[in-house]
């Protein structure tokens, strides 16, 4: 396959653009009134069916995701799916080809056929918005017209390095935008792969099926190097996700275009709405059995060797399906085979050399948290993190299947999010003040599994095995808001029976600085062993606070490239200042804490880093 004429120009224009723009980034106008007051109109159609489809729905028709809870959020984004509610390039190829085929059947001439479609994409991507996907979909749809309208023809990736000329004289800062790299990338993918790969899934299969196997394959074959260097994880399953949902997106689509049309004519929107309504709703359904299956997110070595390693998988995959000749196949499969051993195979050996008699974990659950504390068969685990799969591919690892004890510092959903996991497999729940209707929905779960349920301020105590535990903050006069100001911060000392093996801690939940300075540290007669960072590492830190607790070993649970900048120097700087060890998800993956007879910690990290 030759490159286009427009490649060189494309690469140019994408480097001047990203020069011009320097650290701006791409933030779309919010739309007019009368632009929520259309989404307004098809959402209101779905609402008495509610559940996960009428959430859905409005962001796969117009790119909507103001009712999408971040439940589903998370799950949508585990599951490789979450580019389905930002509206694709597909959408605007759904409308211009309704409106150029419904024009074309009532006889209308091709100049008709032309100005319908251009006007009809043109009031679509107002209502949907300029997403940097609809940018881009939308130029090349243009330049499809104007081929049509000349009796020209224009290859794809013509037309696709031409869009991005366009699009990036135009407004340059698309250059930095992430939404604009993946709709490329997955537009290349598909331009270049989805034909031989149809062509080699015909000899087994019926061609329709070939094509709708071998579109999202191509796509999330394209676009995987660029999604690792935001998250070193890959999804397990997306691409099994996006196989399933692929025929019920442009029904999803169209049935819910024709109850917008319709929408102010009585009962005749109804059924394209519910037809819409059960499509999203299966979306939303597989996006959330994906995310509770084991292995949903597959870590992957972060940083530059990651993606070098993911890039050397895809160059070799896309030369092979291209070929199709047998030196390059065993090329190819020899570098997955050798990438994917030292990868994934690798972190399987690794978690051989574990230990056993760990007494503190910090699972990885991305940016959020979730700390197991352990003593003499006894578990306590500190929130949950967002998503249902990390949380349950750490339980699994670490052989847990109960715990006594379960602490939500607050509800934010990065720290409950993935809660569902642990209903029914702990007899206490404690917790801090309530925060709407998320945090009562959670305890009503927990006591409906029979679960004792109490709310904590200063002063509560108890024990986990030979440790005892209390409870520092927030105090029992209230007047502090929910949220992170009234994180329950515990924690775990040194009891009657301890010896040598027992490791204590303090976790702060996200309690920011003021309140670090309010927590009572007179009775902190001696350091902990381990601190759980504030807020992530964010940088409202007490610098007093972490040098009153002197732990060797400091907690960040983190997510690889987070947009927040977690943990932040002034923090870092802060902890190895009172001598801590910083142990970080996003690089260390799970850690864990151990002591031997001897006294000395010990710490075994997934990943080195």
């Amino acid at each position: 396959m030759k490159l286009p004429v427009l490649a060189i120009p494309a690469a140019v224009a994408w480097l001047t653009a990203w020069l011009r723009s320097s650290e701006e980034r791409f933030e779309p106008a919010d739309p007019p009134d009368w632009v929520w007051e259309i989404r307004d109109l098809y959402t209101g159609l779905l609402i008495g069916w509610g559940g996960d489809g009428a959430a859905l729905a409005p962001g796969l028709v117009l790119g909507d995701t103001r009712a999408l809870s971040e439940s589903l959020e998370g799950a949508m984004r585990v599951s490789s799916l979450s580019h389905l509610t930002a509206v694709s390039g597909a959408n605007c190829a759904i409308v211009v080809a309704a409106l150029y085929g419904t024009v074309a059947l009532l006889g209308g001439a091709l100049w008709v056929r032309l100005m319908v479609s251009a006007g009809g994409l043109a009031l679509f991507v107002v209502v949907v918005g300029f997403e940097p996907s609809v940018i881009r979909a939308s130029i090349m749809a243009v330049i499809a017209l104007v081929a049509i309208g000349t009796g020209r023809s224009v290859a794809g990736l013509t037309a696709l390095c031409a869009t991005i000329v366009i699009a990036l004289v135009v407004v340059p800062e698309l250059s930095r935008s992430v939404g604009f790299a993946l709709s490329v990338a997955a537009t290349a993918g598909i331009l270049i792969l989805v034909t031989p790969l149809t062509v080699i899934f015909q000899r087994v299969m019926h061609p329709a099926l070939a094509t709708a196997i071998a579109v999202p394959l191509a796509a999330g074959v394209a676009v995987q190097p660029l999604l690792l260097v935001f998250a070193p994880v890959i999804s397990g399953y997306g691409i099994l996700a996006n196989i399933l949902v692929a025929p019920l997106v442009p029904i999803a689509t169209v049935s819910g275009l024709v109850a917008l049309i319709t929408a102010g004519f009585p009962i005749i929107p109804l059924p394209f709405a519910w037809i819409s309504w059960a499509c999203a709703s299966a979306i939303g359904g597989t996006a959330r059995t994906i995310d509770g299956l084991p292995g949903a997110s597959i870590p992957w070595p972060p940083g530059a060797v990651g993606i070098a390693l993911s890039m050397g998988i895809t160059g070799a995959v896309v030369i092979a399906i291209i070929r199709r000749k047998g030196a390059y196949m065993f090329v190819a499969a020899s570098i997955i085979v050798i990438s994917v051993s030292t990868t994934v195979g690798g972190s399987f050996i690794r978690w051989v050399s574990a230990p056993l008699d760990w007494s503190w974990a910090q699972c990885d659950v991305g940016q959020g948290d979730a700390i197991l504390v352990r003593d003499n068969g006894h578990t306590a685990l500190i929130d949950t993190g967002r998503n249902l799969g990390p949380l349950r591919d750490c339980f699994r690892k670490l052989g847990i299947s109960r715990v006594d004890l379960v602490i939500l510092t607050h509800f934010d959903i990065d720290h409950v999010g993935a809660v569902a996991h642990v209903v029914g497999r702990a007899p206490t729940l404690l917790h801090g003040p309530l925060d709407g209707d998320r945090s009562a929905a959670i305890l009503a779960d927990f006591r409906a599994a029979g679960a004792r349920v109490e709310s904590v301020c200063r002063g509560v105590r108890g024990t986990l095995g030979r440790l005892t535990w209390r409870v520092v903050w927030p105090t029992c006069a209230g007047g502090v808001e929910p949220g992170n100001p009234a994180s329950v911060v515990v924690a775990f000392d040194r009891g009657p029976n301890c010896d040598s093996t027992c490791v204590t801690g303090v976790a702060l939940g996200d309690i920011p600085a003021a309140q670090q300075r309010a927590l009572d540290t007179r009775g902190w007669v001696s350091s902990f062993d381990i601190v759980k960072v504030s807020h992530h590492g964010s940088r409202d830190q007490e610098e007093t606070t972490y040098a009153s607790i002197r732990a060797p070993i400091a907690f960040i649970g983190v997510g690889a490239g987070n947009e927040y900048g977690h943990p932040t120097a002034e923090t870092l700087a802060i902890l190895a200042g009172s001598g801590s060890t910083v142990v970080r998800s996003d690089t260390s993956g799970t850690a864990l804490v151990s002591r031997g007879a001897d006294g000395v910690l010990s710490v075994w990290r997934e990943r080195a880093g």
